[in-house]
């Protein structure tokens, strides 16, 4: 027993943090929890199920953030611009995974749970932009959230257009797919640049739901790091360049996100560890 109060000197003070966290910590089990039993009983364990946990783990920033909003009553730091950002790419993706499969995990979970995942994340979506503009409009940053999505959705498009992956091989379906691997890249950025709107202040929902979408993305790349080379076809299409290269554009988009949220990440493990209120440097980003 001793040895125990010499590791956890405050024993009062780490139950009442406990307590404060309750619902925290279950959501945090109950995810790690259904993660272990997607794995082991809808999956066939193949590597590809990183994939689908890139997609679970999007899933559940949405969620966080939602269940966030119901308890609050409240959508002050949520980018509508971001929301929507993640909204076009997943619609983009799902006309390229759910009529084709040439984009799906090869584990048995891209059958139907990796489709699932994101039409939830869909559904998540458009439930917080209904929160930001109808339900709780008076408590949106609408005014602040300065960096609309059609200056990051179009530049990708049109990027996409020629220089896209072809394994469905159909055009309209292989430009949605790269398309939004290409959004997905940048669509966390308003929201960053929200943040720095508010002079830093982030609550504490709203940043796990931004660290949750980085995660997301770091899956997403070490999946794609080794299979890259797969992506990397070429097209005789006239109307297509570089696209024995689509692999390496593919890498560097993940890569872009990661580089974006470095110092948010620095900055949410430094808060997380000294238990202090996460705040970002309005000249550090």
């Amino acid at each position: 027993m001793d040895k125990i109060k010499n590791v956890i000197p405050d024993q009062d003070e780490l139950k009442y943090k406990l307590k404060k966290n309750k619902r925290d910590i279950i959501f945090w089990v109950c995810g790690i929890f259904s993660t272990f039993l997607i794995f082991f009983f809808f999956s066939s364990k193949d590597y590809s199920f990183l994939m689908v946990l890139s997609s679970i783990t999007q899933t559940l920033s949405f969620l966080i953030i939602v269940l966030k909003v119901i308890k609050s009553n409240n959508t002050s730091g949520l980018s509508i611009n971001t929301l929507i950002c993640y909204l076009i790419l997943l619609i983009a993706r799902l006309t390229s995974t759910v009529f084709f499969t040439g984009y799906l995990p090869s584990d048995s979970s891209g059958d139907f749970f990796y489709q699932l995942t994101e039409v939830t994340s869909c559904c998540l979506i458009i439930i917080l932009i209904y929160f930001i503009n109808k339900k709780y409009k008076e408590t949106s940053d609408t005014l602040i959230d300065t960096c609309p999505y059609y200056y990051f959705a179009i530049p990708c498009y049109i990027l996409a257009l020629f220089v896209h992956t072809t394994l469905n091989s159909f055009f309209f379906t292989d430009v949605n797919w790269t398309f939004a691997m290409y959004l997905e890249a940048v669509a966390i950025y308003p929201q960053i640049k929200l943040f720095m709107a508010k002079k830093g202040q982030i609550e504490t929902y709203t940043s796990h739901y931004v660290a949750l979408c980085g995660l997301s993305r770091l899956l997403s790349l070490i999946f794609w790091y080794d299979t890259y080379p797969e992506l990397n076809s070429y097209s005789s299409s006239k109307f297509v360049i570089l696209s024995q290269y689509s692999g390496y554009f593919i890498i560097l988009s993940q890569v872009l996100q990661l580089i974006i949220l470095a110092d948010y990440y620095y900055l949410y493990f430094k808060a997380l560890f000294t238990g202090e209120k996460m705040r970002i440097n309005i000249q550090g980003l």
